[in-house]
């Protein structure tokens, strides 16, 4: 008797303890499709979509001014007859052969019909509505002329120019060369990094762009040095140089003159620690969760090292960041410290889509507004002087990024910045071993500024 039930109470335990475990993973897959379902979906490996693709009338991709960027005829698809334009927004679009991942793929959903739920679906053949699952027209935020324009600028360096409305994050331009054509996609024999967006995927040293983050650390803990640049200075048995000696420096005057010396030891004086804080609140280290766009996951390490330190303070450790990333953080700055979400969605035939937008608080406005009024400095009179663009106030801040290719010392030329209220854009751009940000991205960023304006 005793043994019997001591075998009901076994089984009753087991059955509860898997009962549990069955509740448990329930959840688990519940919280995974809410939180990465749309991820799973909108991929090119997905047969559903190509299924969809050879068999269904695609809606149209159009940009924010109507242009028509892809369509359907039938089952073959189009695009745009300019060929600048169809290689500007390349990546934005993206393709039908599972190649990239752009709208054709992020918002196929949209595009084939596949977002229509049964109910919906019963509904129709009631009342005698067609069923063959034709597709929604899209509408991106990107613009299509501003697109072009900056890819016949970039001259066919290798890079990417990212433009922001950093009101209401939407991507105006996000364009990357290498590039491609849709048209012939398929058939091209492309370089190995054709095919990479490198505004979402590109992950590069950001250089002096890093002293945004930097600066903004001291500014919250209200850390300003006093100090006299030589042009070089040893940290923690690392040398670390300057373009020039400088002289006798504040923040301020620093950050203008981007300062590799003063941000070193700043930030040795801030510490690792909280550097490494600082840059996580303007989304390093972290996955970001956006519903239009797949951004690679920016990096900022740290050791107890002073002279490691030093060296990711100023952007030239381990640091990698993304050009989109990088708008974002421009963005950041001049929306009181508000990082916006970045969409490129902007409408389903002719409607706007419903989201839960993804804000996020980095900086106090306070913060935020003295770190604008120290990157119009930059523009005034730093090394940011060939963004300026006549009558306007331009924002920024200029980034020489070294690194080494097949034993060659090369510079990554970064330049990310904005314009006020009136003109709510952000800018990055990024030139690959183009040389001085200064000389090259800051420049790119003058001419992407004045066709705003116009």
């Amino acid at each position: 008797m005793k043994n019997q039930q001591k075998f009901r109470r076994n089984m009753r335990f087991s059955m509860g303890f898997f009962i549990v475990l069955f509740v448990v993973l329930i959840a688990y897959m519940g919280y995974s499709v809410l939180k990465n379902g749309a991820a799973w979906y909108a991929t090119p490996y997905n047969p559903r979509i190509a299924n969809a693709r050879e068999n269904l009338h695609g809606g149209t991709i159009y940009d924010r001014n109507g242009i028509a960027l892809a369509w359907s005829d039938g089952t073959t698809r189009k695009y745009h007859n300019v060929k600048e334009i169809r290689r500007a927004c390349s990546h934005v679009v993206g393709d039908i052969h599972g190649k990239t991942v752009g709208a054709e793929t992020v918002f196929a959903k949209y595009l084939y019909g596949l977002d229509t739920n049964v109910v919906t679906m019963m509904e129709q053949l009631l009342n005698g509505e067609e069923t063959d699952g034709k597709g929604q027209n899209v509408t991106l935020t990107i613009d299509a002329k501003l697109s072009e324009y900056i890819y016949r600028n970039m001259k066919g360096r290798r890079g990417s120019v990212v433009v922001l409305n950093y009101k209401t994050g939407e991507i105006l331009a996000s364009v990357s060369i290498l590039t491609f054509d849709p048209n012939t996609v398929a058939d091209d024999e492309l370089e190995d990094t054709t095919l990479l967006d490198r505004a979402t995927m590109g992950r590069y040293a950001p250089g002096s762009i890093m002293k945004i983050i930097t600066a903004s650390a001291a500014v919250e803990h209200d850390l300003d040095l006093t100090y006299t640049c030589t042009g070089s200075d040893v940290i923690g048995g690392q040398s670390v140089t300057c373009t020039k000696v400088h002289g006798e420096q504040d923040l301020n005057t620093a950050f203008a003159n981007s300062c590799n010396t003063y941000f070193a030891r700043l930030s040795t004086e801030l510490g690792g620690s909280v550097l490494k804080k600082q840059a996580e609140k303007f989304g390093f280290n972290q996955t970001f969760e956006y519903s239009d766009v797949t951004l690679y996951r920016s990096k900022f390490e740290v050791s107890s090292e002073q002279g490691d330190v030093a060296w990711a303070g100023i952007g030239q450790y381990n640091d990698l960041v993304t050009p989109m990333h990088a708008a974002l953080i421009a963005a950041t700055v001049a929306n009181d410290g508000i990082m916006p979400e970045p969409t490129l969605l902007r409408a389903v035939d002719g409607t706007a889509p419903f989201r839960l937008k993804k804000d996020s608080r980095v900086l106090s406005p306070d913060a935020a507004a003295r770190m604008r009024d120290m990157m119009a400095e930059v523009v005034q009179y730093g090394t940011g002087t060939s963004a300026a663009v006549k009558g306007e106030v331009v924002y920024g801040k200029t980034g020489t990024a070294e690194y080494t290719e097949n034993g060659e010392i090369k510079n990554h030329s970064w330049f990310v910045g904005f314009m006020g209220e009136e003109h709510p854009y952000a800018v990055a751009v990024l030139f690959e071993g183009a040389g001085y940000g200064s000389a090259h991205a800051a420049p790119m960023a003058a001419e992407v500024f004045e066709y705003l304006l116009d």
